[in-house]
């Protein structure tokens, strides 16, 4: 029963990855950089009163939206966002819609970007749905682990039951696995980006 056990869950990422797809749109190396960055400093964030309120409210005013709302995909927009006015770039540069619905990130990626292998890799964008419904979660990947396991960004998350920060909502580095369904959540696939290098066409 253990040896049927163990091979069941080492075949299981083999049959995952048929139902999860993954898409490459391109985003400028520069900018990528920096709106990981950006992610990066606002790592420990919380919410005000739990109620999607207070330093959480940049993100979704970066998306037109108000304060009270899920962020999840507006914080990952802001960060491009802030990239872009930094690196004095026009917004048409950021390779992500402008919404606070993750699930309309990955369908506007998918509809113009190039499908290829489901493996993940840092910069990478990882969505979840819920079944019978266009909500979902997004978050962007910093660390490749084993066995799909990777380290990313959330915003509108927890901290995680291991960690040594409070108790509340914000924005937290987590540990996800990319053949893994999150709460009611099932994974939808992933959303990277192909850095486009210039040709000299010079003889």
């Amino acid at each position: 029963m253990k040896a049927i056990l163990i091979i069941v869950l080492l075949i299981l990422p083999t049959f995952s990855a048929k139902s999860q797809q993954k898409y490459v749109v391109y985003c400028d190396s520069t900018l990528l950089e920096a709106s990981r960055d950006t992610a990066m400093a606002q790592v420990g964030t919380y919410e005000k009163t739990r109620r999607n309120d207070g330093e959480v409210e940049k993100y979704l005013t970066s998306v037109g939206l108000k304060a009270g709302l899920p962020y999840c995909a507006a914080g990952q927009y802001y960060c491009f966002s802030q990239a872009v006015k930094a690196l004095e770039m026009m917004n048409q540069s950021i390779p992500i819609s402008r919404t606070g619905v993750a699930n309309k990130i990955f369908n506007d990626a998918r509809a113009k970007g190039r499908k290829v292998k489901y493996t993940p890799n840092i910069h990478d964008m990882i969505f979840w749905k819920k079944k019978n419904s266009f909500a979902g979660h997004i978050e962007r990947v910093i660390g490749i682990m084993k066995a799909g396991w990777v380290r990313t960004i959330g915003f509108n998350t927890s901290p995680g039951r291991n960690s040594s920060q409070r108790d509340g909502q914000g924005v937290f580095i987590r540990k996800r696995n990319i053949y893994h369904p999150l709460a009611r959540m099932v994974i939808r696939g992933l959303i990277g980006f192909e850095i486009k290098t210039e040709t000299n066409n010079d003889i």
